[in-house]
């Protein structure tokens, strides 16, 4: 959070979307988004802890760049920016990483051998990619392996 204070300091005078736009993306977010494979927010006051220090951003830009809003929605912000939020960014870090570990593109072949591959017997209606295993706990639904299946199989435009 100091780092977005020192940011805010230093980029107090400037004008342009891509200098501001980068030194978040380069010091802010690499931070909020770091080791997002292994660990992800399921619960909702963690997602919003995250989210708001992208929304603070998104407010000091407004006001810096005279983008117009309304209070509290941050939409025109981040399509005039070009960032998406954080939840849908760290939906697509765990679709590429798990494509990348499929494609071999990530040589891992024991983390490889843990993803489930939906095979069905006959023709069926679903096409989900991946079997995902009965989970009883959030703590076993939401482990890594598990959550990138789930959101693959969430995903219709998903493919590897």
């Amino acid at each position: 959070m100091i780092i977005y204070y020192i940011i805010k300091r230093v980029c107090n005078e400037f004008k342009l979307i891509t200098p501001l736009k980068a030194l978040y993306c380069a010091i802010v977010r690499s931070i909020l988004e770091f080791s997002v494979i292994i660990w992800n927010p399921h619960n909702t006051s963690n997602m919003n802890q995250l989210e708001r220090v992208q929304r603070k951003f998104l407010s000091f830009a407004a006001y810096l760049l005279n983008i117009e809003h309304r209070p509290h929605d941050y939409d025109p912000v981040i399509g005039r920016l070009g960032l998406q939020s954080l939840a849908d960014r760290r939906i697509n870090i765990n679709k590429v990483f798990l494509v990348k570990l499929i494609n071999g593109s990530i040589d891992c072949p024991e983390l490889l051998s843990k993803v489930n591959f939906k095979i069905p017997c006959v023709q069926v209606r679903s096409s989900y990619p991946f079997s995902i295993p009965m989970c009883t706990t959030n703590y076993s639904r939401n482990k890594p392996l598990n959550r990138m299946m789930r959101i693959a199989n969430e995903d219709p435009s998903f493919s590897f």
